[in-house]
């Protein structure tokens, strides 16, 4: 499955579809032909940045109204922090 960030140029991908408004599956490392999307300009997100904790994660360039968001929904980790049910 691949993910695409709906305001960045980031793409990961997970083992199974998403269901809209539920989780997202478990987050994979970019297969061999995500170099395509990168030719373009997006970013392939490792599956081990993704599952970075967000508490390790810099929030510095985020608005009051995204620090707000993550108060509200405590995203445990960076992938689902970007690639979230609530946006």
């Amino acid at each position: 499955m691949v993910l695409c960030h709906p305001h960045l140029r980031l793409v990961a991908f997970a083992d199974a579809p998403v269901v809209p408004g539920g989780p997202v599956p478990v987050f994979t490392d970019p297969p061999g032909w995500s170099e395509a999307f990168e030719v373009l300009g997006f970013g392939c997100l490792t599956a081990d940045e993704l599952g970075t904790p967000v508490s390790e994660a810099d929030l510095g360039a985020l608005s009051r109204a995204e620090h707000a968001q993550i108060r509200h929904w405590r995203p445990d980790t960076v992938g689902e922090l970007l690639f979230n049910s609530w946006d």
